[in-house]
């Protein structure tokens, strides 16, 4: 079952917001360019050199941006911060002599001395140096992006830096036998293996707009604006998409640790309050009844050996469509810390 937005479609989009962010940077050089030529008396032609910026970081912006989102990113962020600057400034650097040696060649002149005469020289210090900065800083922007989750444009506009209360989906995710796997591969490799985990399990949530709320040992938990949850019934979605990602590299970890990891969960909404806490290492949290309500409905799942729990209030909000899902009710469960029996159901794919 996929999620709501192919990893095509969200790399293609975050592709073309790089692209505008090089653009944008690019019209600024272009300003302070003319205003430096300006300065020391020369004609400063800025719609010339605004035109002819716009098009240069344009045409590389989404060259560049293309090249590392789709094809140097999913290796790259498995490396410290550092050492992948080092390999983007070494791609930058390639990509610059390729340019030059291009350039070179065209000129009709001697080769090998035209080409040792451009590559030293300040100008291509300065390309090196644009572009690589460029690219350092878009790399730690999206690693920053990729931290925060779709909650970065919040943080950013102080949407939480007062309390307020909305509606949400809570999806909590438990690894079966966590505490057997642990013993008998050893802490260390069972720390290798949730890294990997969690590393297979960040797309399906990241396709399905859900926020990875917290890491707690073995247990993941996914929140949801309610209206981006249930449009095209993306929280459900993305369980089965996470649950398809394990089950084809199933080979892989039972090769490598002995064990193939599998995921139960358990899906509740409700009103939560919602606001950052902290002056140091500061936090978006959700509070309200509806987190351990969802955390016990996942505890739940293996008294009645299902590998999925969905509250009735959840469901009736989802309006699964005849025939998509297989909905089984389970009846009226007795919850810890809830008064009332919650009514729970449990759904696969058709």
């Amino acid at each position: 079952m996929p999620a709501s937005l192919s990893s095509f479609e969200r790399r293609a989009r975050r592709v073309l917001r790089i692209t505008l962010s090089w653009v944008a940077a690019g019209l600024v050089f272009a300003v302070w360019e003319s205003n430096a030529l300006e300065l020391h008396g020369h004609d400063p032609e800025r719609l010339s050199t605004v035109d002819n910026h716009f098009w240069r970081f344009l045409l590389i912006g989404l060259i560049g941006a293309s090249a590392y989102i789709f094809l140097m990113r999913d290796r790259l962020r498995r490396l410290p911060y550092l050492p992948a600057t080092g390999v983007m400034a070494a791609t930058v650097a390639l990509a610059l002599l390729a340019v030059t040696a291009y350039t070179a060649g065209r000129a009709g002149g001697s080769f090998p001395d035209d080409l040792r005469a451009r590559v030293l020289s300040w100008w291509f210090l300065g390309e090196f140096l644009l572009w690589g900065l460029l690219a350092a800083a878009t790399m730690l922007l999206v690693r920053l992006n990729d931290q925060f989750g779709t909650g970065a444009r919040s943080f950013m506009l102080g949407r939480y830096f007062k309390p307020r209360q909305e509606l949400r989906i809570f999806m909590f995710l438990d690894m079966r036998s966590s505490t057997t796997i642990a013993e008998e591969i050893g802490d260390t490799r069972y720390f290798q293996l949730l890294n990997e985990v969690y590393a297979d399990i960040t797309d399906p949530v990241a396709n399905s707009g859900g926020d990875i709320y917290q890491y707690v040992g073995d247990e993941i938990s996914v929140s949801w604006q309610l209206r981006q949850g249930v449009r095209g019934q993306r929280c459900l979605k993305c369980f089965f998409a996470i649950r398809e990602k394990l089950r084809k590299r199933s080979t892989y970890y039972q090769q490598r640790y002995g064990f193939s990891p599998v995921f139960k969960a358990g899906l509740h909404y409700g009103q939560v309050t919602t606001g950052e806490i902290g002056l140091v290492k500061r936090q978006t949290i959700f509070s309200g009844d509806v987190v351990n309500t969802a955390a016990h409905i996942q505890a739940a799942c293996n008294a009645h050996g299902v590998d999925n729990l969905i509250s009735k209030d959840l469901l009736d909000v989802l309006l699964p469509p005849p025939g998509q899902w297989d909905v089984r009710p389970i009846g009226e469960v007795p919850l810890k810390g809830k008064r009332k029996m919650v009514m729970l159901y449990t759904a696969q794919p058709k």
